[in-house]
């Protein structure tokens, strides 16, 4: 299991839906390449697992990789603070192959370290940030600027420095 699926496995579980789904399919990865960790087997069903079973082999697989767990507590307050249009809009989320990540809150971006916030970009769009790739220090994704404009405008984020390199800026 790679750093940057741990990472992406807790935002699941942080911000996502489908946390028990994407848990069971990353164990049984493992499985099928025959790393076997005790109570991997939890994974094993016919039908998706519950949520008391994904957070058990959740747990698992950070007692092996303590250093990957994020603080949920801090990264919602961070987020709350920083991002503050996520309370109402559904938080998305692109993990690099550091295991840091970017997080939108629909209006802006930011780039995080655990739950360490690194930068924040201004507000780049009016209503919906997608992110479409993170590789080579440029994370790259499509804005909504307005109902005259489409979702596909397009923006370029140096992931390092959060510098906007492509796009534009509609509010602070």
């Amino acid at each position: 299991m790679t750093d940057k699926e741990i990472i992406d496995i807790q935002l699941e579980q942080i911000f996502g839906i489908k946390f028990p789904q994407k848990i069971q399919r990353l164990v049984d990865q493992e499985l099928n390449e025959g790393r076997w960790a005790e109570g991997y087997d939890l994974a094993v069903s016919q039908t998706v697992i519950d949520g008391d079973n994904a957070r058990r082999l959740l747990e698992i697989i950070l007692s092996q990789r303590p250093d990957l767990r994020i603080n949920q507590s801090e990264l919602h307050r961070v987020v709350e603070s920083e991002l503050p249009q996520s309370m109402g809009a559904n938080v998305a989320w692109i993990v690099d192959v550091s295991g840091d990540f970017a997080l939108t809150d629909s209006l802006r971006v930011a780039r995080f370290n655990h739950a360490t916030i690194i930068w924040r970009s201004p507000r780049i769009s009016f209503d919906e940030v997608v992110f479409d790739e993170l590789k080579d220090g440029k994370l790259k994704g499509r804005v909504w600027l307005g109902s005259n404009a489409p979702l596909d405008s397009s923006f370029v984020l140096d992931f390092e420095s959060g510098s906007l390199l492509k796009g534009q800026i509609v509010g602070p």
